[in-house]
């Protein structure tokens, strides 16, 4: 019986399953969020409204097919992006979101999160020039199992250091990236109570 099959964890199997373009795609696209940013005009047509807004100053954003909804700040701006599996980037002044799906071809629950570790380190590790501010936490965001990194990268576009809150979140067959960054990096600690607001109500389906 395969490991698919069993509904287990294998790395070996996880290798065979995703090409390594797709798994570095997971991490590099979040480093690359500025990129979606530098191809879309900033007098392109909003993406299409799938956002609700609240009485507490946030916009709810629900994505029925991806099953997902999540609230961010009703000031910061949609952007579209050329990658189909982000669901959503939300920019502010100097800091942003993107949430993004990929599927993995295998499942991953909670009982095989230790070796699934694993697939997160080498994620980060294929990047090459991220620095870890500090050891990765086993978190769980939305109801689902994962795990947390933040690290510091050189930014392309404003040729400073920037930070990420990156969040790795496994729904069976599925990976969900939930990405918060700041700019310069120092901002990181000052936009932490906010990033958590966003991330607390994080609503998603079972897979």
């Amino acid at each position: 019986m395969t490991a698919e099959a069993r509904g287990t964890f294998d790395p070996a199997a996880l290798r065979r399953w995703i090409p390594a373009a797709v798994a570095v795609a997971v991490l590099v696209g979040a480093i690359a969020m500025v990129t979606a940013r530098e191809l879309v005009s900033p007098d392109s047509p909003d993406p299409p409204p799938r956002a609700e807004r609240a009485d507490d100053g946030f916009v709810r954003f629900r994505d029925a097919a991806g099953g997902i909804s999540i609230a961010y700040p009703a000031g910061w701006r949609r952007v579209s992006s050329p990658d189909p599996e982000v669901r959503l980037l939300v920019e502010g002044d100097g800091s942003s979101m993107q949430v993004r799906m990929a599927d993995l071809g295998i499942e991953v629950g909670p009982e095989s999160l230790g070796s699934a570790r694993k697939l997160t380190d080498n994620l980060v590790r294929v990047a090459g020039q991220v620095t870890l501010v500090r050891p990765p936490t086993r978190e769980t965001l939305g109801g689902l199992p994962g795990y947390l990194y933040v690290y510091t990268f050189p930014d392309r576009a404003t040729g400073e250091e920037g930070a990420h809150a990156h969040y790795f979140l496994f729904r069976g067959r599925t990976l969900i990236t939930v990405v918060f960054e700041a700019v310069p990096s120092d901002r990181l600690a000052g936009l932490a109570p906010l990033f958590d607001r966003i991330g607390d109500p994080l609503q998603v389906a079972p897979g």
